[in-house]
């Protein structure tokens, strides 16, 4: 494999397109309370769960080879993901499911966890799905017509600092492990369904 290049299956796919279900943390880690959704994907990371999860990072090889009925691939995505996305929308194959962890601020308490349905965001969030900058919706809403179930657990902000300002707050640290907890009961419900 040349230096850099991403690991992918013979028909030239990324590999977490291969597994049957996709968490993304997305957000900044560098911007307060932008970096909840990697915080939980590092908490997936690092639990033992009854699946087998694959530790997935945007710029290295990822290999998600996984016994197939009960793959988790978790990918700390950062604000890299829309790349990530385009490959799902375009290629052969895709996850069946794909669940997004990231910081909205709904104004909503601080550290208060929520989903959000994709199709309900206003027209402004529908053209970017800028939570953060990162994966555009029409690309998320592409996917869901094409049998992909597609989630988004988000958490109210209390810090979304205008320089960059590493750590969470004391109100959106403690509702990572609930996070986590809800991620993985989604997926449970997720896979036991199809």
């Amino acid at each position: 494999m040349a230096d850099g290049a991403e690991s992918e299956e013979p028909d030239g796919l990324p590999e977490y397109c291969t597994a049957r279900a996709l968490v993304l943390g997305a957000g900044n880690p560098f911007m307060g309370d932008d970096g909840f959704g990697p915080a939980v994907a590092e908490r997936l990371l690092n639990e033992r769960t009854a699946y087998s999860v694959q530790r997935a990072e945007i710029h290295d090889p990822v290999r998600c080879t996984l016994p197939a009925e009960r793959s988790l691939c978790v990918i700390n995505a950062g604000t890299g993901s829309r790349g990530m996305i385009f490959n799902m929308v375009t290629g052969p194959r895709r996850p069946k499911a794909i669940i997004i962890v990231d910081a909205l601020d709904a104004g909503k308490r601080p550290g208060e966890l929520f989903w959000v349905d994709i199709e309900s965001l206003s027209l402004e969030k529908a053209e970017d799905f800028s939570l953060h900058m990162t994966p555009a919706s029409n690309m998320l809403l592409r996917l869901k017509e094409m049998g992909v179930d597609i989630r988004v657990l988000a958490c109210q902000p209390k810090n979304l600092p205008e320089v960059m300002t590493e750590g969470l707050s004391p109100e959106v640290a403690k509702a990572v492990g609930k996070a986590a907890e809800m991620v993985i009961r989604a997926v449970d419900e997720i896979l036991k369904n199809r």
